[in-house]
């Protein structure tokens, strides 16, 4: 009877080890197939959709499709690229950056982590540094227009900093520049949001010496927002113009949609204190 018992004991726990093991196998194999069922096409379309949304500014549908590539393919830079991006817009500047770095050296010329760095340049105050990055970006035999464009808006961010933080000889030097980069970037890739809202800014903050014209700033933001409405801080300067013209249920409809959409964002706070 012993003998017995332990003969089905035997049986018993021979039959759960070879159901563990398949159950294992099939896991495996059911989430192989699902890694390798992303092929080159599609990687290409996620890709593809991916930067459409970026540049309307749904950053977490953008990052659902860069982290499907890198799941099935973890060293694909422009997916890589992609999911710093969105760090970076938000503000988790630590982290874009050390993916950033990486990028860079594995292709030290990937024009849109240069300028993704320039930026992230900008924001802690190395300026030299973001402008060195710009002009490696310009100083290549080709660049496509959206990418020029959109170091033409870091120059005129750049320079309108230098010129906020500087002397009046410097502020003239520096602030003649601004509106020449914008209208340059607006020409080049008129599509793109960052370029209306660059305008739209300096229209709606220099002096009217300078060239200020709030119905300028209005025509320019609208454009961005029609162009990308989830970005916060088009509707942040948006509601800046519109109390300027004292249309206040337009001025909190923006500032609503802004709260919504990026409570943390830097202009939103600004222009609270």
């Amino acid at each position: 009877m012993k003998k017995y018992l332990a003969l089905l004991v035997g049986i018993f726990a021979f039959l759960v080890a070879i159901s563990i093991i398949w159950i294992f196998f099939v896991f495996k194999v059911t989430l192989t197939k699902k890694i390798e069922c992303i092929k080159p096409a599609e990687q290409n379309t996620l890709l593809k959709d991916a930067l459409a949304l970026l540049k309307k500014r749904d950053d977490n549908a953008a990052l659902k499709n860069f982290q499907a590539v890198l799941d099935s393919a973890p060293d694909n830079i422009d997916a890589l690229w992609g999911k710093a991006e969105v760090l970076r817009r938000r503000r988790n500047y630590r982290e874009s950056e050390a993916l950033l770095n990486a990028i860079l050296s594995a292709d030290k010329k990937h024009v849109s982590s240069l300028l993704s760095l320039a930026y992230i340049r900008y924001t802690d105050g190395r300026l030299s540094e973001g402008l060195s990055l710009i002009n490696r970006v310009l100083d290549m035999d080709y660049v496509d227009k959206e990418d020029t464009a959109l170091a033409y808006i870091l120059l005129g961010t750049i320079n309108s900093k230098y010129a906020r933080e500087s002397g009046f000889l410097n502020k003239l030097r520096y602030g003649t520049r601004i509106k020449g980069y914008f209208l340059k970037a607006k020409k080049l890739s008129p599509g793109m949001a960052e370029g209306h809202l660059a305008l739209g800014t300096f229209y709606l903050l220099a002096p009217a010496f300078a060239g200020g014209n709030v119905n300028k700033a209005v025509q320019e933001l609208e454009a961005a927002f029609k162009i990308a409405p989830d970005f916060a801080t088009v509707n942040v300067r948006l509601a800046q113009a519109y109390r300027m013209q004292g249309q206040i249920d337009k001025v909190n409809f923006y500032l609503n949609r802004a709260k919504q959409l990026d409570p943390g964002n830097e202009v939103l706070k600004e222009i609270a204190n």
